[in-house]
């Protein structure tokens, strides 16, 4: 053996060697009954591995092969999500820089150049987990567009429109005007950005107070949406207007009289404590309009620009609007100023264009009802989540979850099982239907949108085991044992994954679900290659090795966020050097395996053994990795 420890030789070769002898197999060299199964949150199919991957990985690992090595039968499922707009957004950035568009290239085309890139580029980052050592069960990786998994969501969407949980409303959205679909609050990263606040003074229509004053003065940034205002609210503790509250005023440039309501959701320190009423362009707005029973008025189109309602303005894009009517409000002596502000605006996490918050069409799943169960397990702590404050927080969720838009405007992804007859009526069904359910006519045309890509991904614990066919596999390894991901999805995919388990199976998909800590860059900022702050973990593997990378990942990990630290990771390297050479010198004294201590130093030091692997387990049934590589530490080096 060579006296100084080199990694990558030696990870990759007994890595393939494992692997080839099917190692890591489901139900293999299992000497007890019990399973233990370990679903991998399905990373995007054309991702590469990122430091939370890295970390989430070497979590899990520890667990699987922990349980493998006492004879548990386990399963830890790989697979790929299909990523909607992730893996759109790719192809159609492709197109653009071949001078094209989806939409030029028609539905049908585009799908079918989605899935030459995903051939040509996708489905890499299970060979990335290879390179950390991730002992998954390879021969079973799954993709959320499998045939198979397609008729475990269109069963699954069948099976919500029977219970009677799902509507078409127009609601207020995330909508990205590059790519035209409605997004989820994940899917939005929020900017701070430099803008100018302008305050517009909206005369009274019947004339001023009693004191003299003659209108409201409000403070947006966003002028172009004062075409939409159907009325202005203030606190109705307000002292400034209590008079006010009541009267009309007129919205400028349009001159439509709208009334001024109270309303307690308005904030008197913003601005002048004044608030334009934009149902259309604004969650809160939305709100406070549909208590007050106001229209709701969309003067931005689906493309973010101006749209026939804004009248003269129509076709213009949002900045030359907001020149006419900071124009009109100067010429009317309604500009009282303009001042530098800066605030947090939400994009895209795609494209970064700027997001629309706008009124739209959409499939909705109704959440009151299907959530109690669900609710109803994490108060009875039938499901735990790890540490505490993510369980409040999970139960917090579900207390507050809103109903469920499920409809997405893109061509990549699952699309929805429903059709149109020319009479309106609506068919849901799969096998796709030969006659409208209603009237029978044959002429139907299917709804061109597809889901969100959550939908399917909360199906992941079961529909990977072959659901909705009742196959082997699912009998033995559902339900399953932990989930582990990042905060950031307890709402999006944890309490998903949740009731719908219970609504489909009967069961919970797990007992227990650990959120594991964010590592940021070393100077505290988020790991993000724009900002440069990025480390690819690859590289650090390629510089350190996996073991240690995977050591020092766990020595990092926390209830909290941490900051990356090539220490710990430099601690691995020489922990994993130290065995080797431990290694080297049994191998050099032809120590036999079944030898037994005899003298007092080989007794304490297989006390020493014990006492640590006491320690090491006591950390993994809590969860707490940190300890447990820390105690492996000490136990060579002290």
């Amino acid at each position: 053996m060579e006296p100084l420890y080199k990694p990558h030789g030696v990870e990759k070769r007994w890595q393939r060697t494992w692997e080839d002898e099917g190692l890591y197999r489901a139900g293999v060299n299992r000497s007890r009954d019990e399973s233990y199964v370990i679903c991998v949150p399905p990373p995007n199919v054309t991702g590469a591995l990122h430091m939370g991957h890295a970390l989430n990985g070497a979590l899990q690992d520890v667990l699987i092969r922990w349980h493998r090595m006492r004879g548990f039968d386990t399963l830890w499922q790989p697979g790929y999500d299909h990523a909607g707009i992730a893996t759109q957004n790719v192809v159609e950035k492709q197109l653009l820089a071949e001078g094209t568009s989806r939409k030029e290239l028609g539905r049908e085309a585009f799908v079918e150049r989605v899935w030459a890139h995903l051939e040509a580029t996708g489905r890499t980052i299970m060979g990335q987990f290879r390179s950390l050592g991730a002992s998954m069960d390879y021969s079973r990786e799954r993709f959320t567009m499998d045939d198979a998994y397609i008729e475990s969501v269109m069963t699954f969407f069948v099976r919500l429109w029977e219970r009677g949980w799902l509507y078409r409303a127009n609601r207020i959205v995330n909508w990205c005007p590059f790519h035209e679909t409605a997004i989820s609050d994940l899917e939005v990263v929020h900017e701070e950005l430099d803008d100018a606040l302008t305050y517009a003074r909206y005369r009274f229509a019947d004339g001023p107070l009693a004191d003299g004053v003659d209108g409201i003065t409000i403070a947006t940034v966003r002028p172009a949406t004062i075409l939409g205002d159907v009325a202005v609210a203030v606190h109705p503790d307000d002292e400034r207007y209590r008079e006010a509250i009541g009267r009309d005023v007129l919205v400028p440039f349009v001159g439509r009289r709208v009334p001024v309501i109270a309303d307690e959701r308005v904030d008197p320190a913003f601005g002048t404590g004044a608030l334009k009423i934009t149902p259309g362009h604004d969650p809160t707005d939305f709100e406070i309009g549909s208590t007050h029973g106001l229209p709701n008025l969309t003067v931005i189109g689906l493309d973010g620009r101006m749209n026939d309602a804004a009248g003269e303005l129509a076709g213009l894009t949002q900045a030359d609007a907001d020149e006419r009517i900071l124009a009109w409000l100067k010429e009317h002596d309604a500009l009282e100023k303009r001042e530098s502000y800066r605030h947090s605006v939400g994009t895209c996490e795609r494209c970064h264009t700027r997001i629309e918050p706008l009124i739209s069409l959409q499939w909705w799943c109704a959440m009151e009802e299907p959530r109690q169960p669900a609710l109803a397990a994490l108060r009875e702590r039938r499901v735990r989540y790890h540490p505490e404050s993510q369980h409040s927080f999970a139960i917090r969720s579900f207390e507050e979850i809103p109903d469920w838009n499920i409809s997405r405007q893109l061509w990549w992804g699952h699309q929805l099982p429903l059709w149109y007859c020319p009479d309106g009526h609506v068919t849901c069904a799969w096998p796709p239907p030969e006659a409208c359910a209603e009237c029978g006519s044959d002429d139907l045309e299917r709804d061109p949108d597809v889901l969100d890509t959550w939908f399917s991904s909360a199906l992941w614990p079961y529909a990977t085991l072959g659901w909705p066919e009742q196959t082997d596999e699912l009998d033995r390894y559902y339900p399953g044992d932990v989930n582990s991901t990042a905060r950031e999805i307890i709402r999006l995919w944890e309490n998903r994954m949740i009731w719908t388990g219970l609504e489909l199976m009967g069961e919970l998909p797990f007992t227990d679900v650990i959120i594991h800590s964010t590592i940021l860059a070393p100077d505290g900022r988020r790991m993000s290659k724009s900002l440069g702050t990025g480390i690819d973990p690859l590289d650090v593997i390629a510089k350190h090795g996996a073991d240690a990378t995977r050591y020092g990942l766990l020595k990092m990990s926390s209830t909290q966020d941490v900051r990356f630290a090539e220490g710990a990771i430099e601690e691995g390297r020489k922990l994993a050097n130290k065995l080797w050479n431990v290694s080297r010198l049994l191998l050099a004294e032809r120590v036999e395996s079944e030898a037994k201590p005899e003298s007092l130093e080989e007794r304490w030091i297989v006390a020493r053994i014990d006492a640590t692997r006491a320690e090491v387990e006591a950390a993994w049934l809590r969860f707490d990795f940190s300890p447990s590589v820390a105690a492996l530490y000490r136990l060579t080096f002290d």
